[in-house]
């Protein structure tokens, strides 16, 4: 009589875990698909401050460019999680190195406000420069007849490191790119 008081549990336990993961697919079907979209652009640094040292773009020494691109996730809410990744080159003139290339890992994430405005904050790991911090940014799309969104991101990257003295380094610039 136990092995079919426990047979029946058993039986009632998958029955119950089957009617819930039916109803969660019926949400998921009602509600919007897990991916909200994907993006790539150009960013442009445009400053830095450390240690009260402003440089600017025109240093031929401060130059870098990174190419983001990037795939961003729907939540329960209104909050969206995006994960980026973005290629940094360095070109070095008047040197013997022509150029450095690392990547920075940027997850973060994304705060719609409404009428195409949208405020982020992304965490920063940069391999190869042995940088982290984060980047707050607020970002505004223009909606495309294609179903895709050109947009403007105004972006003020943070870091520590590499070194223990470095310091902290404020950094802003633009990033121009298009999403889908």
């Amino acid at each position: 009589m136990n092995k079919l008081k426990y047979l029946f549990a058993g039986l009632l336990c998958i029955f119950c875990i089957e009617i819930k993961a039916q109803d969660s697919d019926k949400k998921m079907e009602e509600s919007s698909s897990l991916l909200a979209g994907y993006h790539a652009g150009i960013v442009q640094i445009m400053f830095a401050v450390n240690k009260d040292n402003f440089t600017t773009l025109d240093k031929y020494d401060f130059y870098f460019i990174g190419f983001p691109f990037g795939i961003t996730f729907n939540t329960p809410g209104k909050l969206k999680f995006d994960l980026e990744f973005v290629p940094i080159i360095k070109p070095y003139f008047n040197s013997g190195v022509p150029i450095q290339v690392h990547l920075l890992f940027h997850p973060g994430i994304l705060y719609p406000l409404g009428k195409g405005w949208t405020f982020g904050f992304r965490l920063a790991y940069e391999n190869s420069v042995n940088q982290i911090g984060f980047t707050p940014l607020i970002n505004k799309g223009f909606k495309r007849k294609n179903n895709s969104v050109f947009f403007l991101e105004l972006v003020a990257p943070a870091r520590f490191g590499p070194e223990k003295n470095s310091g902290y380094t404020q950094l802003g610039g633009l990033h121009i790119g298009i999403g889908f």
